[in-house]
């Protein structure tokens, strides 16, 4: 599918992987607009809220013009073992982890319908939708409702011309990361991954961009993870310690 000339929405486009996205689409002609609840972005916008969704999308449409590109970039994370894992907080991650996924799904493609447009999706999920580590129970949860998300939306677009497909990136060098990266745990990260490094912003974007240029792939979950997933033992060396939930990936 060519790119150049479509306007694309990426949430959590203010910082990290959607922030590399933005860029790395509009070296492809892509007008990309960034939604993000910091300022700063095009849009400033609380992907768990019905309302702000559509406020956004009504002004992205005055702006920049109907998407027929989607990245669900915007997400929390939380590390808790699973006997302290506060209500609270499980709630607040799968709000943002996967409504905030589902409303723009379902803003964007309703839009896409009205105007005739074809198009392709990118949901951003985590390679800890399909792995166990400790301390993971509430963000490896929403990331694997994410996956089956993807899926079921590929057969229900997929009439309309819309694929969505979905992408798990590993141990990436992000904000939301960042208070994890201890020596130890980024040791640990290149002993048991099979590229031995950890992943960046841009490495995933491409993956993401890749993903909407191909045009017969949808409903599926790529991992970008360097092979982090591949590795059955990774999970024992997987202990973080508290860190507060934040937005961006």
């Amino acid at each position: 599918m060519e790119l150049q000339g479509r306007t694309a929405v990426v949430t959590g486009g203010g910082s990290g992987i959607g922030a590399a996205t933005c860029a790395l689409l509009a070296e492809h002609g892509v007008q990309a607009v960034s939604w993000d609840i910091e300022s700063g972005a095009d849009v400033q916008v609380d992907v768990t809220s019905e309302e702000s969704i559509a406020k956004a999308m009504r002004e992205t449409v005055s702006r920049w013009g109907t998407p027929s590109l989607l990245v669900g970039s915007a997400g929390v994370a939380s590390v808790a073992p699973l006997l302290d894992i506060a209500v609270d907080d499980w709630d607040k991650v799968f709000a943002v982890n996967v409504k905030g996924i589902l409303l723009s799904i379902q803003a964007v493609a309703r839009a896409m319908i009205a105007a005739g447009l074809d198009g392709a999706m990118v949901a951003v999920s985590s390679i800890n939708g399909i792995l166990s580590d400790r301390q993971l129970a509430t963000y490896s949860a929403s990331k694997a409702a994410v996956y089956h998300l993807a899926r079921v939306a590929a057969v229900e677009l997929g009439p309309h011309n819309i694929r969505i497909n979905a992408i798990g990136p590993g141990p990436t060098d992000t904000p939301l990361l960042a208070p994890a990266f201890s020596d130890e745990f980024v040791a640990a990260v290149r002993k048991n991954t099979p590229l031995g490094r950890l992943g960046s912003p841009e490495l995933v974007a491409d993956g993401i961009v890749n993903m909407l240029c191909s045009d017969w792939i949808t409903g599926q979950a790529v991992m970008v993870d360097g092979g982090a997933s591949l590795m059955s033992a990774r999970g024992s060396t997987r202990d973080f310690g508290p860190i507060a939930a934040k937005p961006g990936h």
